[in-house]
């Protein structure tokens, strides 16, 4: 069976449930006045199911259609409906089984709500981006705290890159309650800071850090922005002391964006008594195999290239990969030395498969570019660089 197969049968059996469960609710309600009446799920609802495992979509739609209007509780089924084909990427037979729901006029005030969001998704889905808006504003006027409209309206300023917009729904989300919304805005007040100095505005970019801050105080993005302006300016201290807090944060893969300056800053402040330690933390730190291989090119770069061979060997003899190995033999094409054959044995029987790559950590999508939002789910601060070696 095929994937789109698999993913038709299981929606077929949450249709089947929602159509036994409304008729069986029907009969609940009338038992006492509706004598006679069948136990059976309408035919009508059968026919339907049967178009849509036969794979005959426009036939479903037309017998759903009419059985809503000879059975108006069948609203959720058709909901189902459209999010089915909105998920299999019909995006017109979804709009128009949402917008038919629509145009019902004894359509109960919160189920147009519902049917409104649907509509909205099925245009973001599409990529019609400023038809999405419109009908989620409409939804938001009339129930302003409708948090999965907020948040849809958030992710379509995103989409376009609306960051001041989004910063405003997400602000609003907060005040309804919704959790995880504060990292999230520092992290769009560090998309405004970026464009700033994209732009040679540094004042403003310092400005939206600040406000990134008073977000997040610790956010990783404003840290390493912030280091970025200090380092420009050859501000070591200043540079040093916010990405020092890089070693504390729990996104750890963050530090590796900024290997070579933070290493840089460390030589220059050579004569801090605390910069030994710093610089054993942040080689500590660089523990998968992604991490390594950076911190090696950035020690190249830094410190020459006996630095990050005596750094890729002390890695070797600690912790055996071939990964690493090989990161070793492009910087050093006369390895290994007859010290390391017993570690490059050990290396070949441990021998991983997986790339040094990063990974976003809610959904599993793979780059070897750093993404703050990943670019698969959408989520915000979620790349990781692998596990430890």
């Amino acid at each position: 069976m095929t994937a789109p197969g698999v993913d038709m049968v299981v929606i077929l059996v949450v249709l089947a449930a929602i159509a036994l469960g409304v008729w069986i609710g029907r009969i609940t309600s009338y038992r006492k006045s509706a004598l006679g009446a069948s136990d059976t799920i309408p035919e009508i609802y059968i026919q339907g199911l049967n178009h849509l495992l036969s794979e005959r979509n426009d036939e479903a739609v037309e017998v759903f259609l009419d059985a809503l209007r000879q059975h108006p509780e069948s609203v959720d089924i058709l909901l189902a409906l459209g999010r089915l084909f909105r998920r299999r990427g019909e995006l017109e037979r979804a709009l128009r089984v949402h917008q038919h729901l629509l145009e019902q006029p004894a359509l109960a005030p919160e189920l147009r709500q519902s049917v409104l969001f649907e509509i909205a998704q099925d245009y973001l889905k599409a990529g019609i981006l400023d038809r999405a808006e419109s009908i989620l504003k409409e939804l938001l006027d009339r129930q302003p705290d409708h948090l999965e409209g907020l948040a849809t309206l958030a992710e379509l300023y995103e989409l376009g890159s609306e960051w001041m917009q989004s910063i405003a729904v997400r602000q609003r989300l907060y005040k309804t309650g919704a959790r995880g919304q504060r990292p999230v805005i520092a992290m769009l007040y560090g998309e405004l800071a970026e464009q700033s100095l994209l732009a040679g505005e540094a004042r403003q970019a310092k400005a939206f850090l600040e406000l990134a801050r008073k977000e997040d105080p610790e956010n990783p993005r404003a840290l390493v922005i912030g280091g970025r302006i200090a380092f420009d300016r050859q501000d070591w201290g200043a540079a040093l002391s916010l990405w020092e807090k890089l070693l504390d944060s729990p996104v750890e893969s963050v530090v590796l964006l900024i290997l070579q300056p933070f290493l840089s800053v460390l030589r220059y402040a050579a004569n801090d008594t605390d910069v030994q330690v710093t610089r054993e933390r942040l080689l500590k730190m660089c523990n998968s195999p992604l991490a390594v291989k950076l911190l090696a090119h950035a020690l190249q770069v830094v410190e020459g290239t006996a630095a990050a061979t005596a750094y890729l060997r002390h890695v070797l003899l600690r912790q055996p990969d071939m990964r690493v190995m090989q990161v070793l033999l492009e910087l050093d094409p006369e390895a290994p030395e007859p010290a390391l054959y017993p570690v490059m044995a050990v290396a070949v029987r441990r021998l991983a498969v997986e790339a040094a790559v990063f990974y976003c950590q809610s959904c599993g999508y793979q780059s070897p570019q750093y993404y703050w939002r990943c670019p698969s789910c959408r989520q915000w601060g979620t790349f990781s660089g692998g596990c430890s070696l």
